[in-house]
């Protein structure tokens, strides 16, 4: 390990472990699908922005050092002639030197600037932890958008196959005179419509399908199978509990900390500069064949100009002020984006629930009802093809629930800043109503 790893994982072992370890972070919902698992897992390791801002993490890790050394020192050569002719060994003044000199910057101002660099590197290790959590979110997002268009999907094949059945009813009535050619027409205009939907999401899929791959670094046609089925996972956490878990693993929080020591590290360093430094010189002179001379000395700066090193103060001390109203905004933003997700998981929960055990159910015996009182010819047939299509929509409506809950849930594992979007489909309705 590089001397500037060693400083950096001394002084801020929770960056780094942050950086590198997010399972540790204490987020109450695991992932319990195997394939997204995996799936993450492969974004973690093989995602070109991943990549960059790991490497990026590392490089800043190598400033410390950098910032902690002394400048080097200076080695010089000059010759000094009495004369025209070359009279070294014949003339007093004539020599050949050799000098070094080497600047000391005292008052502990190195050790404060390699500090200074030790927090931006662990900032630029927060900041390649925001990536890794926000590659995470959209991996996930891309998956289960997959899954949703698939889903969508074997619910248009499941409408077709009832339309077509309705249509044989339709067209067995027509048949014997019990019901009206506009009916069969009707049916098979829904039918036709059926295609559309099944073109629209085989389009949507297949875009789901390429925005994984991207993330994953792999083929844009590569193919992906998947059995998960869209279902209701509740979260089981207390929201003060998720309150305070989002206020701690915000890599912007951890990130904002940081600059604020930064900032008044910064400070310091100021004030010290009105400190002077020093400049020590020593030098060795050949006289040919007469004895050899020598000289050392000392320089030192003058720090003079007190209007420009106050000016210097001030400035870091409102960037000290500054930063540290950032934070403060940075941790009500974070409460604020944690609290709009946790309302809006808790209207997910509610709301499917209540479409699968209340809406979906009463939809399936409204339209077992219309169909047997059509077949009877209690009701027209635009009452079966109303209930069919009210029971198709409310079902893809109740699959978008499940799976904008698992949305939700991602973003609040992201922790981020920005809003959370609702996952879309293509597919606004199953059919008319």
């Amino acid at each position: 390990m590089s001397v500037a790893r060693q400083v950096v994982a001394a002084a801020f072992p929770i960056a780094l472990a942050a950086a590198t370890a997010r399972a540790q972070d204490g987020w109450p919902m695991p992932v319990e699908d195997p394939l997204l698992g995996s799936l993450i897992e492969e974004a973690l390791s093989r995602n070109p922005d991943v990549v960059a801002a790991r490497e990026t993490a590392l490089a800043a890790e190598q400033r410390p050092a950098q910032a902690r050394s002394r400048p080097d020192p200076m080695l010089s050569t000059l010759y000094t002639n009495d004369g025209w002719s070359p009279s070294l060994g014949t003339e007093d003044m004539t020599t050949l030197g050799f000098m070094a000199s080497q600047e000391l910057s005292l008052w502990g101002k190195r050790g404060l600037r390699g500090d200074i660099a030790t927090r931006e590197a662990g900032q630029a290790g927060y900041q390649a932890e925001r990536v890794r959590r926000g590659l995470t979110a959209a991996v996930k997002r891309a998956y289960y958008g997959l899954v949703l268009s698939r889903h969508l999907l074997e619910l248009v094949h499941d409408q077709e196959d009832i339309l077509r059945q309705i249509e044989g009813v339709a067209r067995a009535r027509y048949t014997v005179g019990q019901g009206a050619q506009q009916d069969v027409l009707r049916v098979q205009v829904e039918v036709s419509r059926i295609e559309g939907l099944r073109t629209e999401q085989e389009g949507e899929a297949e875009i789901r399908l390429a925005e994984l791959n991207r993330l994953l670094a792999r083929p844009g046609e590569a193919p992906l199978e998947t059995t998960t089925r869209l279902a209701l996972r509740p979260l089981r956490v207390g929201r003060d509990q998720l309150l305070e878990w989002a206020g701690t693993a915000s890599p912007e929080v951890k990130g904002a900390t940081l600059g604020t020591e930064r900032a008044a590290l910064a400070t310091s360093l100021a004030k010290k500069e009105y400190k002077p430094d020093f400049n020590v010189q020593a030098g060795y002179m050949n006289r040919g064949g007469l004895d050899p001379m020598w000289q050392a000395g000392v320089g030192v700066t003058i720090p003079v100009h007190r209007k420009r090193l106050a000016a210097g103060v001030a400035e870091a001390e409102a960037q000290v002020r500054a930063v540290q109203s950032a934070s403060d905004s940075l941790k009500l933003q974070v409460r604020f984006r944690t609290q709009e997700r946790l309302a809006q998981l808790k209207t997910a929960e509610k709301l499917a629930t209540l479409y699968d055990q209340g809406i979906v159910p009463q939809d399936r015996m409204s339209v077992e009802a219309a169909l047997a009182n059509y077949q009877t010819g209690k009701v027209p047939f635009i009452a079966v093809l109303e209930a069919l299509m009210t029971l198709y929509n409310d079902r893809a409506t109740h699959l978008r629930l499940l799976a904008n809950h698992e949305l939700t849930l991602a973003s609040l594992e992201e922790a981020s800043l920005d809003a959370t979007s609702v996952m879309g489909s293509s597919m606004s309705g199953m059919g008319s109503r």
